[in-house]
């Protein structure tokens, strides 16, 4: 956790004020970066977009237990045999 006030107060007694944009856009890249390697599971409660199942992501590997690869199996059944 960032103390901004004790980071911003440093900034002005040391007259560095004018980095204090960089270094702001530099902490939310790393607050992005950490959000997307955090482990999570995901469902179909928490997101109503997936079909079925779950998803789940650990140290950056998505399994994905969700029932997209039927449907786009039954989808290409449907048009191959159509066609």
């Amino acid at each position: 956790m960032i103390d901004y006030d004790t980071l911003t107060a440093h900034l002005k007694r040391t007259g560095r004020m004018k980095l204090l944009p960089r270094i702001l856009k530099e902490l939310q890249v790393r607050e992005a970066k950490t959000r997307a390697l955090t482990s999570r599971k995901e469902t179909v409660k928490d997101r109503p977009d997936l079909i079925s199942g779950w998803r789940s992501i650990e140290n950056g590997i998505l399994t994905d237990r969700t029932g997209k690869r039927a449907l786009l199996d039954i989808y290409q059944r449907i048009v191959k045999s159509t066609t």
